[in-house]
């Protein structure tokens, strides 16, 4: 459960990096910034994907013995 909730607050910083993200100029000052948030927002609902898939499975190979 903790995990969806952080899945959720990774998408709303996501979110509000894209608002402050200049597409006329990646490379501005806030531009750099902006960019490097939604990278790492990307970064950490992906790893977080892979923490819940992971989880799943551990779970069913235990039920399974």
């Amino acid at each position: 459960m903790r995990n969806y909730f952080i899945i959720a607050i990774a998408f709303i910083l996501l979110g509000i990096n894209i608002y402050h993200l200049d597409f006329a100029n990646f490379f501005s000052e806030n531009g750099k910034i902006a960019l490097i948030g939604v990278l790492a927002c990307l970064i950490a609902i992906v790893l977080l994907l892979i923490l819940i898939n992971s989880n799943k499975i551990k779970n069913q190979l235990k039920n399974k013995d």
